[in-house]
């Protein structure tokens, strides 16, 4: 009979023992999960920042590539500045003074061409930088509820933990007060087997409540500490949510300044253009009116010139071989007339006898502006012939005119007339610009030395003069080599 109490005994201390085993390892292997995750997190973190580190460098290189080119650009503006203040002094309105304003001019250009684009590429950034910021407040908001929901349940888990535990440690007191010596006589002091067997009932009833509370405190223990390890979590996503939310915003303030600093700069530079152009125009017609040496005014809109050239780069990409020649539609025509077909006999095919041809303006072969760049160093695409308004300006070679333009800008009246290909296959083309009238059509045969038009100062023009270019498949080249 001793025997099986004291193994009922020690069958309850085993009970006990392994309950709290578990509760150790429980901990045990929570703690170690929580390294390795805290760990793994480390490593993508780190990966993460060394690849936004390698993108910050290059937008850095990038940025200050830039720096570097506003820099140069300030420094040549500061020496022109230097120079114009200087000639100023003693020879305003030469040639020397206009080119150095011209050059100003296409620095101040460029500051404007470089801030606007860079204006564009931050405005992109912002654009792209807005969605993710709203995308990461709403993010910020869904953490900071969930955060909030979690605490709120594991301030309800630990109050029904605290009051299940003080019920266990009630348990406990009594049990240490009782002691195992007290269990065992209450056992052998029965004086009958049926006051035995109640009394052993009610001690295993007892036993079997001991270990359902201890388990239910060990259940919600792991319960707390699982739900404090998710709010952890959700407080480390919701920092570091709240970190790169807040370093958007500080972008995007930093970038929104930027475009507001860059557009004062643009603004007062715009000013400072205008003034410049208006006062190299103004010397510039001064002086071509003096010394007779008439060509373009050098600030024309760069839009309008852009779209004068797309049109005849359109032009002249529609010609067709010598044997099935076409021509565009004359602008004076209405839009949708047929294409002017001509034959063979009228332009060159294959032959470098396209190339020799004579002076546009006969009489009249002192050139004012060359190819490819003016005196100030900005291109000019052909060579310009001061010449009296009313002055023969003919064809330089055998061919067919493909397009006639009146304009109020860019080359005022021009002609520009097809000659077929050379040796190459190049087909070569001609223009004649600013003139004051034009005496052929379009679609017209000419010949070589034929009047085509009358000489002026129409469109972008100083004074009266012819400009004159040649272009092989579209492309400018110097058309001296060609005259004789």
């Amino acid at each position: 009979m001793k025997i099986r109490f004291l193994s009922l005994i020690t069958a309850l201390l085993l009970v006990f023992c392994t309950v709290g085993q578990n509760v150790v390892f429980a901990e045990e292997k929570q703690q170690s999960s929580t390294t390795e995750t805290t760990t793994e997190t480390t490593t993508l973190k780190n990966e993460s920042t060394t690849k936004k580190e390698k993108s910050k460098l290059t937008k850095e290189e990038a940025k200050k590539t830039l720096q570097e080119q506003q820099k140069e650009l300030e420094k040549k503006l500061a020496e022109a500045e230097k120079k114009l203040s200087e000639l100023e002094k003693s020879s305003k309105g030469t040639s020397e003074y206009i080119d150095t304003l011209d050059r100003k001019i296409g620095y101040i250009n460029e500051q404007l061409t470089i801030l606007e684009n860079e204006n564009v590429s931050i405005q992109a950034e912002i654009d792209k930088l807005l969605p993710s910021i709203k995308k990461n407040e709403k993010e910020l908001k869904a953490l900071s509820n969930e955060v909030d929901k979690t605490k709120k349940e594991i301030e309800r888990l630990e109050d029904k933990f605290k009051s299940v535990y003080e019920a266990y440690c009630i348990r406990l007191r009594v049990m240490y007060i009782s002691g195992d010596y007290n269990i065992l006589s209450a056992l052998l002091t029965c004086k009958d087997i049926s006051g035995f067997l109640t009394r052993y009932e009610m001690i295993k009833s007892v036993s079997k409540s001991d270990t359902e509370l201890l388990k239910e405190v060990r259940e919600k223990t792991a319960e707390i500490i699982t739900k404090q390890n998710g709010l952890n979590e959700k407080v480390a996503k919701y920092e570091k949510a709240k970190a790169s939310l807040d370093s958007q915003k500080k972008s995007l303030e930093q970038k929104q300044k930027t475009i507001e600093n860059n557009s004062e700069v643009i603004a007062a530079n715009k000013v400072t253009l205008a003034t410049d152009r208006a006062e190299s125009d103004r010397l510039l017609a001064e002086l071509t009116a003096q010394n007779k040496q008439y060509t373009e005014f050098r600030n024309e809109d760069s839009e309008l010139i852009a779209a004068v050239e797309n049109e005849i780069q359109a032009l002249i990409s529609d010609i067709k071989s010598p044997d099935e020649v076409t021509t565009a539609v004359a602008s004076d025509k209405p839009k949708g007339s047929s294409k002017v077909v001509t034959t063979k006999s009228d332009v060159y095919s294959n032959s470098d006898a396209v190339l020799n041809m004579v002076y546009p303006v006969p009489g009249h072969r002192s050139i004012s502006a060359g190819f490819p760049n003016y005196s100030s160093g900005k291109y000019h695409g052909g060579i310009d012939f001061p010449c009296p308004t009313g002055s023969r300006v003919v064809a330089v070679q055998d061919g067919i005119v493909i397009t006639v333009k009146r304009l109020n800008y860019s080359y005022g009246y021009y002609v520009m007339i097809y000659h077929g290909t050379d040796s190459r296959g190049r087909s070569v083309v001609t223009l004649y610009a600013h003139n004051s009238s034009i005496l052929v059509s379009n679609g017209q045969s000419v010949k070589k030395g034929e009047q085509i038009a009358k000489s002026g100062s129409t469109g972008n023009s100083t004074g009266p003069h012819s400009h004159f270019e040649v272009r092989f498949n579209g492309v400018r080249a110097n058309p001296r080599n060609y005259l004789s």
